[in-house]
């Protein structure tokens, strides 16, 4: 390696590491710090690093990993499960947001191509910055941080059509429809080769490599599977992000899914960092500074455009005006994918150079202004937030959780209830919870849990949360009584639902068995269980040995039928 390079990538380093520590102290986004680091580094900076070149060529694999990433988390049952916000909600929302701007800046003189593509871009949000407020703020699993990680998705698949219209729109002389026609063949064309190939020999490829326990080995086989996805798209005329794409979807359907997703990590954010270090020492400031009263006017037509659009359409589709007004401030900014987006219209030369500087500080701004307008929101809008009453009647309860499918119905929200939707929180996994204390209801949303007030006995009550919809029920009421009366009604009414209770002792399991639970842990004997496995692994014991005396005593207390392993 020459010397010259190295002291460049050192620069590189040193930058990044210092400037996004300061951004991080300041709870900002990491975007937003490497992006200040390339400009304070660049030609139009301090001119430390004055040819962009060296490092563009790299950083562009950063764009292949991030897409890799986006298919590993978009598995099918999630997509299924979320398919009605998914597809309907998201694809109105970018479709009407990228029409209404794109049209906007059709009429301020730029032209078609560019247009769409500028539209395309600001339609999409922050999916970094949106999921980071969203988990800051415990507010993951409310209805509004539901449909906006539901509309993110339907995004996050936006992408990727509009990554291929770039190179097209640079190559075709034909019309705007003429492209995308030829975009949706040449793509369909490719991901089906690719499905077909990844689909034979994808899963028999990583079992051989897993039993050779190298995980170098591995690393190397993921890497290829990437970097030849990305290689058979662009081959084919396509862009390298489509084919890591489908290479994530491809392998977010095997079990070596987490395995694939932590090795690749560390890939894609150093090299996505790279990329947006060179987005920044490509920004020519001093222009910017002329230009700053448009930039700040930009910033907030793009922030209170989304904000309006998705807005109205929570409203159409039924969702609560401060549901709604929240999910459009959440989704009110641009995408770290528009710089992705826009550099890659620059190189193609689809898209001016100044037109995407002065672009891309607009997307910069509105998305270091989330964290202040989601603050804003719960100070100046705090009625309106408190519009919604713990205690609903059965209809509005049913427009509280129209958005869910495939959830988790939680009944009874004490300390048992309370573990097991933090637990399902930390998994992403979408729920619901009844209880009848108001203590228990006001304590579970002051920290953002959707947990309403409830008797989880009641049939209209079941069927407005949803219970029908749901991929099983816990029933982690306290009162004996009420316990199994629940289960009763819901092995009833619901019987393809699973059913897991929680009971006082034996006896009350085999109560609860009795009336319909599928799989029921007793309070006394499985604390005593953990005690003795604690115990056991103070003495030294050795792994093995407990995990089969634990199994052993468990077999011995619970019948056959019900599965251990799956609860253990």
């Amino acid at each position: 390696m020459h010397a010259g390079n190295l002291q460049e990538i050192l620069i590189l380093l040193c930058a990044a590491i210092l400037i996004v520590v300061v951004f991080k102290r300041l709870h900002l986004s990491p975007v937003l710090g490497y992006l200040v680091a390339g400009g304070a580094i660049g030609p139009h900076g301090l001119a430390i690093i004055e040819n962009v070149e060296n490092t563009k060529h790299i950083a562009e694999l950063g764009i292949v990993f991030l897409l890799f990433s986006i298919g590993l988390e978009l598995t099918f049952d999630r997509l299924k499960a979320m398919r009605r916000h998914v597809f309907g909600f998201g694809t109105l929302q970018v479709l009407i947001t990228g029409g209404l701007i794109g049209l906007i800046a059709y009429m301020l003189g730029v032209d078609a191509e560019a247009s769409v593509i500028i539209g395309g871009g600001f339609a999409l949000s922050s999916t970094a910055i949106v999921l980071q407020v969203l988990a800051e703020r415990g507010e993951m699993s409310t209805q509004s941080g539901r449909l906006s990680v539901a509309t993110l998705i339907l995004q996050d698949l936006a992408v990727v059509p509009l990554l291929i219209l770039v190179p097209l729109f640079a190559q075709e002389s034909g019309s705007i429809a003429q492209v995308i026609i030829d975009a949706l063949w040449k793509a369909t064309i490719a991901m089906v080769i690719i499905f077909i190939i990844g689909k034979q020999f994808l899963r028999p490829v990583f079992h051989i490599i897993a039993s050779m326990k190298s995980q170098e080995l591995f690393i190397a086989t993921t890497l290829m599977i990437v970097l030849g996805a990305a290689y058979a798209t662009s081959y084919a005329g396509l862009s390298l992000a489509l084919g890591a794409f489908i290479a994530g979807l491809l392998v977010a359907e095997t079990e070596f899914r987490p395995q694939a997703e932590a090795d690749i990590e560390p890939f894609k954010g150093l090299l996505m960092g790279l990329f947006f270090m060179t987005v920044g020492m490509e920004v020519d400031y001093h222009f910017l500074l002329k230009q700053l009263h448009i930039i700040f006017f930009l910033t907030l037509l793009l922030i209170l455009i989304k904000t309006a659009i998705v807005y109205g359409l929570a409203r159409a589709f039924g969702f609560r005006r401060s549901c709604s007004f929240e999910a459009g401030v959440f989704l009110s900014q641009g995408s770290e994918f528009t710089f992705v987006l826009f550099g890659l219209a620059v190189v193609q030369g689809v898209l001016p150079k100044e037109v995407s500087q002065m672009l891309l500080v607009v997307v910069s701004i509105s998305m270091a202004l989330t964290p202040l307008l989601t603050d804003l929101r719960n100070t100046l809008f705090m009625k309106l937030n408190k519009e919604i009453p713990v205690n609903l009647d059965t209809l509005n309860l049913e427009k509280e959780t129209a958005d869910l499918e495939g959830h988790i119905v939680i009944l009874g929200f004490g300390r048992v209830g309370t573990t097991t939707a933090k637990l399902l929180q930390s998994r992403g996994i979408n729920f619901i919870a009844i209880d009848d204390n108001t203590r228990n209801v006001h304590r579970g949303r002051k920290h953002g849990f959707p947990v309403y007030y409830g008797n989880a006995a009641r049939l209209d009550i079941l069927k407005a949360i949803g219970v029908d919809r749901s991929r099983l029920v816990a029933i982690t009421v306290d009162n004996k009584l009420a316990a199994r009366k629940t289960a009763d009604i819901i092995h009833t009414e619901f019987p393809k639902i699973p059913i897991i209770a929680r009971a006082k002792d034996r006896m009350h399991a085999e109560e609860m068995r009795d009336a319909g639970a599928g799989v029921v842990l007793a309070e006394l004997f499985e604390s005593s269980l953990l005690l003795g496995d604690a115990i056991l692994r103070g003495i030294g014991t050795p792994e093995h040995e407990i995990d089969l005396a634990i199994n052993i005593f468990r077999a011995a207390e619970y019948p056959p039928s019900q599965n251990y392993k799956t609860i253990s």
